[in-house]
């Protein structure tokens, strides 16, 4: 929930004298001497209830720091309150004009301040907790809720960008498309909830083999994908090869026992100067995965195949 208070230049004696009523209130109080904190980027909007204002410098000036400040992400449901003397009153209308919520003489009592201030405050404390409860709800909606991972939702987000990014910049992009051999025994043989299990453990496992800022989802069942970026055929099999290592050592644990899995992994790159949309991508990398199912399972396949003809040091990877 936002509980800060902001009371930026703290000229007029009613603003310190109303900090005092604001904590008494269990807010946090920062005083500030200048305005220039509005636009600081690291003041962060996501846990401000409301500012105080104390009016007193170049009117010009200070419309344009509350423009600027009302333009940045959040800040819109952050009442501002403003503090000053016959030159705010009679401008009064000009800065609510430019995003003040209230304007107050400086010689109000602290008490009958904070009285006006209250309803803005706890709309202000409010609308950051709704925010903060929506941006959860966000983060939830691109979760697997098995694994933890991003869900195909939050996959194809990423996907979109990372090919625009990859054209624009002109680097490659590779997509690795993963499943479990032979998964339908594990559910068959054990039940559902010991294969929601394993897909859980199948997932850390490829969420260790990653590089740190590769994109590993679940898109459903016992299917994962993995995006790399920058990385061309060559480095995209290597992944590929390194975690299929990584599950063929790993012990998964199965209805209280240690049981050994395999899993089969397709692969396809975009390269620089080819036309390639992100369903294609997909696509190949599925279309790959079904290639290897065909020929043996756990191992590696990428698509088109005469691709890997150029790509040295995979052999061992793709036989």
């Amino acid at each position: 929930m936002g509980n800060a208070v902001i009371i930026a230049k703290p000229l007029w004696p009613v603003l310190r004298l109303a900090a005092r009523f604001l904590a008494d209130d269990g807010y946090r109080v920062e005083e500030t001497s200048s305005w220039s904190r509005l636009l600081d980027s690291g003041l962060s909007c996501s846990r401000l209830s409301g500012i105080l204002l104390g009016e007193h410098g170049n009117t010009m000036e200070e419309l344009e720091v509350i423009r600027q400040f009302r333009e940045r992400k959040g800040a819109q449901g952050v009442p501002i309150i403003l503090i000053g003397g016959m030159n705010a009153l009679l401008r009064a209308g000009k800065f609510l004009s430019s995003g003040v919520d209230l304007v107050l003489p400086a010689d109000i009592p602290p008490g009958d301040l904070v009285e006006r201030a209250r309803p803005f405050l706890r709309y202000g404390s409010l609308y950051q907790s709704l925010s903060e409860a929506n941006r959860e709800l966000r983060e939830l909606s691109m979760r697997d809720d098995l694994t933890g991972l991003p869900n195909r939702r939050q996959f194809s987000r990423d996907l979109s960008r990372n090919v625009e990014m990859a054209r624009r910049i002109g680097r490659c992009l590779s997509c690795i498309i993963v499943d479990i051999d032979d998964f339908k025994r594990i559910n068959d043989d054990f039940g559902h909830q010991e294969g929601d299990s394993v897909i859980r453990q199948f997932g850390n496992v490829l969420d260790m083999a990653k590089r740190a800022y590769d994109t590993v989802a679940r898109l459903g069942g016992d299917e994962f994908a993995w995006l790399l970026m920058d990385a061309d055929p060559e480095q995209a099999l290597h992944a590929a090869g390194r975690a299929l290592r990584l599950v063929n050592e790993s012990v998964f644990e199965v209805a209280g026992k240690p049981e050994k899995l395999t899993a089969t992994f397709g692969v396809s790159s975009l390269l620089p100067g080819v036309e390639l949309s992100a369903d294609d991508l997909v696509g190949n990398a599925d279309r790959a995965l079904y290639w290897g199912k065909e020929t043996g399972k756990n191992s590696i396949r990428f698509y088109p195949p005469k691709k890997v003809k150029s790509c040295a040091k995979t052999d061992s990877y793709i036989s």
